[in-house]
């Protein structure tokens, strides 16, 4: 009698950001398993995943969207993977399924990399009158949606409101002021932002630098006012006010996605996946994450910042490989700062390296050369 063939292991990997870009490139190149050991399936309701850092230049109408964007179907097809285009309902670990549109997915091993939601989305009005940018495929349709309004030629003044004065909302700020210049548009710019100034997250210096540049800029700023609702063309603050918006953009910060909250799983106070430094599952089961959906056993307030789903990537790549193949795996360690550079719109950028804080056209061409420089890595994306 012959021997019954050893069936296969499946390994579902759940978003397309940039860890499992970097993992499905790299299995394009070295496969995961050998011929006939692995059914890898990725599940994501997009088929292209726009690189976060250059989206405020996609914005502002420097790239376009074929320079930032990774086609996950394609990345899929090269990788011997297979592609479903949906969004994943609930995790069910006990029995190791995916529930994704109707279909119970078996796994044995699984990775999220499925990002964060905008916070705040319960907030009235949001759902139906914000556009936003995370996750960052959502852009393209705010570009679309401001291009309408600026349309040149336009003789009434257009209303922009950002919610959220952290360095995202910065960025699309200077980035939609300068858009509506460049199609001749009367456009006013506010940012509104609960916290006392913008960018919160840092230093006073760089809180002085950017609000210097927004205000020579024109682009005003409603600091320490909580947003109460969205309207179709106003944006109500906690004290009653109206703010005039006929484009609110909301970028209130991250949670984790409903995903999480659906499913029984590990998670840190704020509701993400709660990993150990391996990058797996802090219960010990076959579960691994990656990316701002993730939470770092360790690191309480990690912030969701793209470097650091970068330098994930590798180690989540060598620790699935590891897992499948029963050897060691390695251990990710936050570095504890990075260089920070805020594109400003203007051909310079804010940059923040430990104690120091500047804005300048270097700082512009180094981001621009690094974010170009990371796209071509993944040739097999592209």
């Amino acid at each position: 009698m012959m021997p019954r063939a050893k069936a296969a292991r499946r390994l579902v990997l759940l978003g397309g950001g940039h860890a499992h870009v970097h993992l499905l490139a790299q299995a394009a190149r070295a496969p995961l398993a050998p011929p006939g050991e692995l059914e890898l399936t990725l599940v994501s309701p997009y088929e292209r995943h726009l690189y976060s850092g250059m989206v405020p230049g996609y914005l502002q109408g420097i790239y376009a969207e074929t320079d930032l964007t990774f086609d996950l179907r394609a990345l899929a097809a090269r990788a011997g993977a297979r592609f479903i285009t949906a969004k994943a309902d609930r995790i069910d670990a006990a029995a190791r399924r995916v529930e994704v549109a109707g279909e119970r997915l078996p796994y044995d091993l699984l990775s999220l990399d499925v990002g964060s939601e905008p916070a705040g989305l319960e907030t009235s009005g949001v759902r139906e009158h914000a556009l936003t940018v995370r996750p960052m495929n959502r852009a393209a349709a705010l570009r679309r949606r401001a291009e309408e309004l600026f349309a040149s030629g336009a003789a009434d003044r257009v209303e922009v409101a950002v919610v959220g004065g952290g360095a995202a909302g910065v960025e699309v700020a200077f980035a939609l002021e300068r858009l509506g210049r460049e199609r001749a548009a009367r456009v006013r710019v506010t940012i509104v932002e609960a916290a006392t100034d913008v960018v919160p997250e840092f230093s006073r210096r760089v809180q002085g630098i950017a609000g210097r540049l927004l205000a020579a800029r024109g682009i005003a700023v409603c600091a320490g006012r909580p947003v109460a609702a969205v309207e179709a063309a106003s944006v109500v603050l906690d004290d009653g006010r109206r703010l005039p918006s006929q484009l609110t953009v909301w970028i209130a910060g991250a949670a984790a996605p409903r995903l999480l909250a659906e499913s029984d799983l590990p998670k840190d106070p704020d509701g993400f996946l709660l990993v150990d430094a391996t990058l797996r599952a802090v219960d010990g089961g076959p579960l691994f994450g990656a990316g701002d959906c993730i939470g770092i056993a360790g690191y309480p307030g990690l912030a969701k910042a793209g470097v650091y789903a970068v330098r994930e990537a590798p180690i989540l790549d060598h620790n699935l490989r590891a897992a499948l193949a029963g050897t060691e795996p390695r251990r990710f360690r936050p570095q504890a700062g990075f260089l920070a550079l805020l594109n400003s719109a203007d051909g310079r950028a804010i940059w923040r390296w430990k104690g120091l804080a500047g804005h300048s056209r270097l700082a512009w061409r180094l981001k621009d050369r690094l974010d170009r420089a990371f796209l071509r890595r993944y040739p097999e994306a592209r």
